[in-house]
This record gives C-alpha cells, structure tokens and sequence, in this order.
C-alpha cells in the first residue's frame, strides 16, 4: 500500500535543485515566460493551472494538447542552451533527465532562476516530482494537494487489485527495422506494470534489451502492450498484427494485444495512477478496479487489436 505520509512529506531529499541570480528563487507564482522540459514536469505545470505561463517546451511534452501548440525548445536529453535563452524565460524547469550536461551548465550560469526536478517511477518519486514543481513556480501548497490526491489513487488503485497470481507482461519499447526491444526491470515499464498488479514476462532481465522469438514463446506472456510511438513506427495496428510476436503467441492469438499510448504509459506524470488503472483493467478484467477519473474504461488511450 502507498503510504499517504510520503506523498505529504513535502520537499526532502528529492526537492528540485534551485539557482538564481541572488541564490534563492522567490517563492511566487508570477512567472510569466516558463520553459518546461519533460513531459511528466510539463503535464504538472498544466494540472497546477500554470499552462498559460508557458513560454516552449522540449519534444517530449505532448500532454495536454495545449503543449503541442508551444515553441520547441528541442528533445530532453540534446537541449541547446542559446536555443531555451533565446525565448528569454523569467524561470525554467528542467527535468533532471535533461541535458546534455554542458548545456545545463551554461543554463546555470545564465542568472535565470531555473530548476531542476527529479523525475522519479516510484509513488515517493511521483510526489516528490508534483512538490519541486509547486516549489519552483510558488504553489506548494496547490502541489501538495496534487500530490496527495495522487498518492490516494495509487492507495485506491492498489486495493483493488486481486490477490493471487500475477498476469505477465511484455511491452515492447522498440520494433520495426531493428530487434525487438522488450522492457526488464528497472525501467519505466517495470514501474507502470508494477502499479498494475502485473509481473514482467522477463523478470531477471535488466533494462530494455534485444528479444528474439523463442524466449517469448517460452514466457508465454499473458499480455503484450506497445506504446503508441512503436505502432506508430510499425504503419499502425495492422503492421503490430504482423509482428511474429502476436501472429505466434498465444496472446495475439487471443486478443491479448493493447496499444497504449506512450507519454500517458510511461511519463510518470500526474496521470500515473490512471495509465496503471487502464493496464490493471486488461490483466484483471473481473477485478473491481477503480475508474480513478477515467472517461472510460478503459481509457481512450488503450486500443486492444482483436483476436485474429
């Protein structure tokens, strides 16, 4: 069970890293020129009503739709300093996957008050992520409100699950022209399946790594999930039907294939809790799971392909 009194403990050890021109940044939610890179800290911008202050983000902040209409900024992990300093924001926040470190450095020195802000797959990680948001921008206490009633959605989420055996999961990060990349632990899809009362169709395997056919015939994977962006790569539902994947398991045989899609999957934003809610919905269809929100259930962003 998640335990409520992380989510309030506020900002500990996993608080954002903040700089300034005077060393302390104003705790005010005046800001009005923000730059946001990272979709999970992006979206949180968003749930605390701050969208509009919204200067550009970076390529990976594709929730809400509002995002996408923003100035880029460039990917997460290739960002330009000259380029996020040329949309002169009053503050930037950077999640703490951002870089490469040399721009991050020049960002630092730049005596713009900035950031940065653990991104964390744990229900500890997610609140401390929502409360150096709040920090940043000035509204701890609309953050920790955030962050508690995420914390409660897991704790509800998690109580609703079955006891006994775990369905396995493979979810597939990368297909197409190069191998199959399956999910291993420790990763943002060992997090999500987690959540979710599933177990990993590879277990011992760490990481994202190379799968080839017989070892997914012998996991005999109860579901196979895809992020949207490797359908998408794939020309659609109708190329993931062809994947030898489903077209030999007894999962595609079955129906047992969802897409879903990726940021709402695997950005560990606030909407978390949901995305784990959509994923234990497959796996446990006659469990009481929780809407938690959900505008359906599951979501619109869970397409399930149809049993041959």
């Amino acid at each position: 069970m998640i335990s409520r009194r992380s989510a309030l403990a506020g900002l500990g050890a996993g608080s954002a890293v903040l700089l300034s021109r005077g060393g302390a940044l104003a705790q005010s939610s005046s800001y009005a020129r923000v730059i946001s890179v990272g979709g999970a800290v992006t979206e949180t911008v968003f749930a605390l009503g701050l969208g509009d202050k919204l200067r550009a983000v970076d390529t990976t902040s594709t929730y809400p739709v509002a995002a996408l209409q923003l100035p880029k900024v460039g990917y997460l992990r290739q960002l330009s300093a000259e380029g996020v300093l040329s949309m002169e924001p009053d503050l930037i926040m950077l999640s703490s996957e951002a870089g490469p470190a040399a721009a991050i450095d020049q960002l630092k020195g730049s005596g713009i008050p900035l950031a940065q802000i653990p991104v964390g797959r744990t229900a500890d990680g997610l609140s401390a992520m929502i409360n150096a948001v709040g920090k940043a921008t000035g509204l701890t206490e609309d953050a920790r409100r955030l962050a508690q009633s995420v914390a409660t959605q897991l704790d509800s989420l998690a109580a609703g699950l079955p006891a006994g055996p775990k369905k396995s999961v493979l979810l597939i990060l990368s297909a197409g022209n190069g191998p199959l990349l399956g999910a291993g632990a420790n990763t943002a899809a060992s997090a999500i399946i987690d959540f979710a009362g599933g177990a990993l169709a590879f277990p011992e395997m760490e990481g994202y790594k190379a799968i080839s056919m017989e070892p997914v015939l012998a996991a005999n994977p109860d579901w196979i999930v895809l992020p949207s962006h490797v359908c998408e790569a794939l020309g659609g539902p109708e190329g993931v039907a062809k994947l030898d994947i489903v077209s030999r398991t007894t999962a595609g045989a079955e129906g047992r294939v969802a897409i879903i899609d990726s940021h709402y999957l695997l950005g560990f934003g606030p909407r978390a809790p949901e995305a784990a809610a959509d994923l234990a919905t497959l796996l446990y269809p006659e469990a009481d799971i929780p809407a938690l929100g959900r505008e359906a259930v599951p979501s619109s962003h869970v397409t399930v392909l149809g049993a041959p």
